[in-house]
């Protein structure tokens, strides 16, 4: 008998197999349609004390760093806690915010107007006064070449505390001022300069592409459209043409087009405030990125009850909220189009501190805000497990380095 005869293979069946499997394997792991994977972002502990940086880990492993306020006036650290938090954070190379303050205490403040004399040490600043005033802080940031400093010149800086004019020449002068001064003096790279004004007037104080590095913005009640009570009073809830209070979301028109493809104004329901959303863009268009310098609870209770009432339900949405924005994209109350900003918000700092007993924080036994003031708030995300529960989840899903437990 003939030998048995063996059909050949096809070589070109192998490769054929072989780039179907891996095409379907890089389909399965591939981000769906739309996803963009998150910028990496880090997590800052605020504020002021260690406090906030030992509650908030025993939520999270370590945060990236954390940040803490020093004074014009004193020429030094606001406390000594600050200080010593600051130390901890810069021995372990973490990045260390640190909010350069004059218009809490002006120097040569006697009494009387204090924002006019802010307004006048800007312009002093900008003069080339007081430059003793940063000895210790640049001897601190070239203590610790392994730190990242991210320095804020002043903290929601407004016209009415550092501008003398329209043209707000005073802070752009103090802010170019006081970066040659330091620049001038530290040993390391290890600095970054932050523009961190009330979100109305972002475009007003403005000093430049090129003396800022990065634009900084607060979060707390408003800018996330919920309400708050302080005294008695509604925020938020009016006027009410401009809130929904049903659903707890602002009422702002954006430019979009009529049936005629026309421009018109249409109104909207939005969870963020239109001047958040428009600094995001004003950052993104000067090529900058974003850091929330300072974001938290506030007291949403209205019956001057426990800080513990209705925080337990807002609180989540608070961090659901915040999260959402950093991925926000659409559009931008008063402008025409749509934006993408989910890349803009590279830094948090969440305030984990029980603010009942003042800025510090520091459980002396006596409260420093009233029961029915915005402030009267504990907010430790410890304390709130819904609150708690939402914010690891926004850590999970947007690139953050730091992590829950």
């Amino acid at each position: 008998m003939p030998p048995t005869l063996h059909r050949p293979v096809r070589l070109t069946t192998l490769p054929l197999l072989l780039l179907a499997l891996l095409a379907s394997l890089l389909l399965a792991t591939a981000p769906q349609a739309g996803a963009a994977t998150p910028p990496q972002r880090i997590l800052l502990a605020g504020q002021s004390t260690k406090a906030s940086w030992d509650d908030l880990s025993t939520v999270t492993d370590a945060p990236a760093g954390g940040s803490v306020y020093y004074e014009v006036a004193s020429g030094t650290w606001v406390s000594p806690a600050h200080r010593d938090y600051a130390a901890f954070l810069a021995s372990q190379g973490r990045t260390v915010q640190i909010g350069i303050s004059w218009k809490d205490n002006p120097p040569g403040y006697t009494g009387g107007d204090r924002a006019a004399r802010s307004r006048a040490v800007t312009q002093e600043l900008a003069n080339g006064q007081y430059t003793d005033r940063f000895a210790t802080l640049i001897a601190f940031v070239n203590q610790y070449p392994q730190a990242t400093f991210l320095l804020r010149v002043d903290y929601e800086v407004s016209s009415a505390f550092h501008c003398t004019d329209s043209s707000c020449s005073s802070y752009k002068g103090a802010f170019a001022r006081i970066r040659s001064l330091i620049d001038g003096r530290k040993r390391q790279g290890n600095v970054q300069y932050v523009y961190h004004p009330v979100r109305g007037e972002y475009a007003q104080l403005y000093p430049g592409d090129t003396v800022v590095d990065r634009i900084g913005v607060s979060i707390f009640a408003h800018e996330l459209c919920l309400p708050i009570y302080d005294h008695g009073y509604l925020w938020n809830g009016t006027p009410p043409n401009n809130y929904d209070t049903g659903t707890l979301q602002c009422r702002n028109p954006y430019i979009g087009t009529d049936g005629w493809g026309n421009p018109a104004a249409i109104w909207k329901n939005w969870d963020y405030d239109g001047n958040v959303l428009g600094m995001m863009k004003f950052t993104k268009d000067h090529g900058k990125t974003m850091i929330v310098s300072e974001g938290g609870m506030m007291n949403f209770t209205a019956d001057n009850g426990a800080t513990d009432g209705m925080e337990q339900a807002r609180g989540a949405l608070w961090m659901q909220r915040l999260f959402g924005l950093l991925n926000y994209s659409g559009p931008i109350p008063n402008q025409s189009g749509t934006y993408d900003l989910s890349r803009v918000v590279t830094a948090v700092t969440y305030i984990d501190l029980d603010f009942r007993y003042g800025w510090d924080a520091v459980p002396d036994g006596t409260f420093d805000f009233p029961p029915d003031t915005t402030w009267f708030v504990d907010g430790r995300i410890s304390r709130y497990a819904a609150a708690r529960t939402a914010f690891c989840q926004g850590l999970a899903a947007n690139g953050f380095t730091t992590h829950c437990r």
